[in-house]
């Protein structure tokens, strides 16, 4: 980390919902700030389940009922500006917020940009434009971080896309189940793979991270032992999460140290 001369744009990816991305979201930017970096979490998710944990998060640390976004993602993006959706959340700790109507950005970029099919001549510029509009907003503010950690919806589509071709690194996630194994190999095999050959994306597969892993569990080995032999041992974190059943508690009570298990899952 010391000689890194850049931040590090970090995006959780799987082509299924249910994986465990939001909730590594969550707890890696909290502990990144606990370790005294500067940290910032982009909600690309339209859900924003992952803005209202760590709005809880925050009144939690101030002691305050309540906190109004004034401002949402997909105004910024309207706006073409970023900074001012800057939300503290803990020390070295900020968030962009998400909210219902970034929805709307597939529509907003097709108007701004135009709809094209694959056979069309103009087809890869169009999507070039669509897919790089997050990396071009978030550029002006890299600067002031050490990570920058994207999260993204249930969902393969271009907040997907658009997070990937803005990160340097992507995290491939999947709890140690087969559909979110498959569809781990199915987002490399398919949009990462696209994304690079077809789009010059400069990003790269960081490791692969199972979790919610259960020890003793047959389903949980088998897909375990079968990501091993695609991905390749060294390929894969050494520490894989287990399961929690504290982790389920933090999209109604935030993240917090100040209990044994809260400490426990950090």
């Amino acid at each position: 980390m010391k000689r890194l001369k850049q931040p590090l744009t970090i995006t959780v990816a799987n082509g299924k919902g249910g994986v465990g991305k939001s909730t590594i979201i969550r707890f890696l930017s909290y502990n990144l700030a606990l370790k005294g970096y500067k940290t910032l979490v982009v909600d690309e998710d339209p859900q924003s389940n992952t803005t209202k944990t760590m709005l809880i998060t925050k009144e939690n640390h101030e002691e305050k009922e309540h906190y109004q976004i004034n401002k949402t993602l997909m105004a910024g993006v309207r706006d073409g500006d970023l900074k001012s959706l800057i939300t503290p959340i803990i020390k070295n700790l900020d968030m962009i917020p998400s909210h219902m109507d970034f929805k709307n950005l597939p529509t907003f970029l097709a108007k701004k940009y135009g709809i094209a099919e694959s056979i069309d001549k103009n087809y890869h510029q169009i999507e070039l434009k669509k897919v790089s509009f997050m990396r071009d907003l978030l550029e002006p503010i890299k600067k002031d971080y050490d990570f920058i950690l994207i999260d993204t919806p249930p969902t393969t589509s271009v907040y997907t896309r658009s997070a990937v071709y803005a990160s340097d690194y992507v995290i491939l996630a999947f709890q140690t189940q087969s559909d979110s194994y498959d569809g781990a190999l199915q987002f490399l095999e398919n949009d990462m793979s696209d994304l690079i050959e077809n789009f010059d994306a400069d990003t790269d597969i960081i490791g692969v991270l199972p979790n919610q892993f259960t020890y003793h569990g047959a389903i949980d080995e088998t897909v375990l032992a079968d990501a091993v032999e695609k991905f390749g041992q060294q390929n894969i974190f050494e520490h894989i999460i287990p399961f929690a059943k504290r982790i389920q508690s933090a999209p109604r009570l935030g993240i917090r140290k100040d209990t044994y298990w809260d400490k426990k899952i950090i």
